[in-house]
């Protein structure tokens, strides 16, 4: 039988050596057509994993591994292990610009094959529906623009994050991509002001991988989430506080719930750089991490309660050489236990969830790169039952 290290070293060199082809030079095609500049570009991405002692099989068939979703120990797959080869992740985009008497008007379409067909499967087609990632327009004018579309929620700030391997990290990093109208100030170069209004959701219920809160028999959204952020960045630091105010209608009552964090960057040297993260709330919900984790929910004594929420997230990016980078970090959340008390949340639903992580990106050129690393994770449910699991991943990735 072959040991942990051995398979490993088996799927990394399995990768490499399939994948690491001779590459040309190439960009994200740019043309004209009556006045508008188009750009037209994307990357083809090949993922493998390997789950050791534990596997998921969710969200999007466990090709996507959110610590929130580690099997409990002695539950389905918590003592699997499972390798995994995708290329779903690869996307394409469609960008404009126009110059008007009003400003300059760009728009932003993109898409991948993440969405699940269930009617397919690995058997003998491997297929995975296109999905929308991004679609919007914004006008800039000046100081100010105007952005109307589906795009990263107001909320995140990717300069204080940790990159992953893939669409998940370590629990505590908000992850929220919907439609939105976002309207921004800069202040001067690198610090602006932004206020949105964004779609509106409650989040996982009973149906939940890793959250099981009472939703009530009926839930309504009646007024836009709003997010207000600041940003602040220079050559050696960056920083972003940011907040979220929300309303839930469940059972026809009403409750407010808000979100508050802060992430932040240190340039170390010359290339090396930290980042530190913290996150408050009081249904702050699916904000939290790939939403799984609910807002608000019905208690044992029929009223609507929203549910505590607090993480911090941080690590290193080590430049080891101008094509070689080496990252390491870690994230902790904790759901409150007085969800549980009141009865809004289930035994199984989340208390605690810890995850670290370790990646190697190398820029073989400028448009391919081969990555390689480990991630672990562990969960604690609200009665004290813990799982965890650890996926070794890498992937080769062609932009262009």
């Amino acid at each position: 039988m072959k040991t942990l290290k051995t398979q490993f070293t088996t799927l990394a060199l399995c990768c490499s050596a399939t994948f690491l082809l001779a590459a040309t030079q190439a960009n994200a095609y740019d043309f004209e057509v009556n006045g508008t500049k188009l750009t037209v570009g994307g990357y083809a991405k090949l993922m493998m994993t390997y789950d050791h002692d534990g596997t998921v099989t969710a969200p999007y068939n466990g090709d996507l591994y959110s610590v929130y979703s580690t099997p409990i120990d002695g539950t389905s797959n918590a003592e699997s292990s499972d390798l995994d080869m995708t290329a779903r992740e690869s996307r394409l985009f469609l960008k404009s610009s126009t110059e008007t008497e009003y400003g300059t008007l760009t728009s932003h379409i993109e898409g991948d094959f993440f969405a699940d067909i269930d009617a397919d499967g690995p058997t003998w087609s491997n297929s995975n529906g296109f999905r929308i990632r991004h679609a919007y327009m914004k006008l800039q004018n000046g100081r100010s623009s105007v952005l109307a579309g589906q795009t990263w929620s107001n909320f995140m700030d990717f300069a204080g994050i940790m990159p992953s391997m893939d669409f998940s990290s370590d629990p505590g990093n908000p992850f929220v991509r919907q439609s939105q109208v976002k309207y921004q100030f800069d202040i001067q170069s690198g610090q602006y002001v932004s206020v949105s209004i964004e779609n509106p959701a409650l989040g996982m219920c009973t149906a939940g991988p890793a959250t099981y809160v009472d939703c009530g028999s009926s839930n309504q959204d009646r007024l836009p989430d709003v997010v207000v952020k600041y940003f602040y960045g220079n050559e050696l630091i960056t920083f972003s506080p940011r907040a979220v105010l929300r309303r839930f209608e469940i059972d026809g009552q009403s409750a407010f719930g808000y979100g508050l964090a802060a992430n932040a960057s240190l340039k170390i040297g010359d290339e090396h750089k930290a980042v530190l993260g913290v996150m408050y709330g009081d249904g702050i919900g699916r904000y939290a991490g790939l939403g799984f984790n609910s807002g608000a929910g019905i208690s044992d004594t029929g009223d609507i309660e929203t549910l505590k929420y607090q993480s911090v997230t941080g690590g290193v990016i080590f430049a080891l050489r101008p094509d070689l980078q080496l990252t390491v970090g870690a994230g902790y959340s904790e759901q409150d236990e007085d969800g549980y008390a009141l009865g809004v949340l289930n035994p199984i639903a989340n208390k605690t969830a810890f995850s670290w992580h370790s990646n190697v990106y190398w820029d073989i050129t400028k448009d391919l790169q081969y990555a390689v690393g480990v991630m672990a994770g562990k969960v604690e449910n609200m009665v004290g039952d813990e799982g965890d699991m650890t996926r070794f991943q890498t992937y080769i990735r062609y932009s262009f």
